[in-house]
């Protein structure tokens, strides 16, 4: 279940799509594909996560396939990557506790270190290792966070310049100048920069809908919040239909909150 104190970063991090080619019609299916019980690959993962919105122990299997991959090829970047995120999925929809939030960002943060270590030019071990840094130190609280400031911006800034059209680079810059205050660099008006760019690269990216309109209701231009919330509702091709299938829930809400404060 998700941990609802922790949605907000959750609708972020949790919208790094890697699963292409996977079509929405896929997602329904409860077929697992398998190459080979005693060969599994990446493919085999990623059709058993995709369906993690309906069945958590989704999320155990993937890690035992993963696990699998990496006794073999223990520098496969795309696979660190992978088992980085999905223990990120872990700490935010299935743990039960705060403690056992930590120890998935932890396990996620050492194996995301080891693939910045091998191929620290590719700009997706960096996301990965900050998001999962960002939610351990959101986890462990306010203190945390701001210790961990610098070096969140400083693997934000990296991401960025190894790929300015980083589109979840882009976003999670934009969720970062939405969460801070002003005394910490906070703006409002840069965040809606980065997330209108990112959804210029990803138009289909739930989670960035959800921030624009966050960003949007904070200034109290509510009508427009209201238009990104239901493009989000009525979505017809969600990059990641798991994330879109949650944050569609959480959009409907605000919608009616954002109806609320109108009045």
């Amino acid at each position: 279940m998700l941990n609802k104190a922790y949605a907000p970063l959750f609708f972020l991090l949790l919208s790094f799509l890697l699963f292409p080619g996977v079509s929405n019609s896929e997602v329904y299916s409860d077929t697992i594909r398998t190459s080979s019980l005693d060969t599994p690959d990446l493919e085999d993962a990623r059709g058993v996560l995709i369906n993690y919105h309906k069945d958590s122990n989704s999320i155990d299997k993937t890690i035992e396939i993963i696990d699998v991959i990496l006794k073999q090829e223990p520098e496969n970047v795309e696979a660190l990557n992978f088992l980085s995120r999905v223990w990120l999925t872990y700490g935010y929809a299935k743990a039960r506790s705060k403690d056992e939030m930590i120890a998935s960002f932890e396990k996620g943060l050492e194996v995301s270190k080891k693939a910045v270590e091998i191929a620290p030019n590719d700009p997706d071990t960096h996301f990965y290792y900050v998001a999962n840094l960002a939610s351990l130190g959101e986890v462990k609280g306010v203190l945390n966070s701001l210790f961990m400031l610098p070096e969140v911006r400083k693997e934000l800034d990296t991401i960025l310049e190894l790929d300015p059209n980083h589109a979840y680079g882009l976003a999670m810059n934009g969720a970062l100048y939405y969460f801070l205050p002003g005394l910490l660099g906070g703006d409002i008006q840069i965040s809606e920069i980065y997330i209108r760019r990112s959804l210029s690269l990803d138009p289909h990216m739930s989670s960035a809908k959800f921030y624009l309109a966050l960003i949007l209701r904070k200034q109290k231009r509510y009508d427009e919040a209201i238009e990104v919330l239901f493009d989000l509702v009525n979505e017809k091709e969600p990059s990641f239909y798991p994330d879109w299938y949650l944050n569609r829930k959480y959009a409907i809400v605000l919608i009616s909150k954002i109806r609320e404060e109108k009045k």
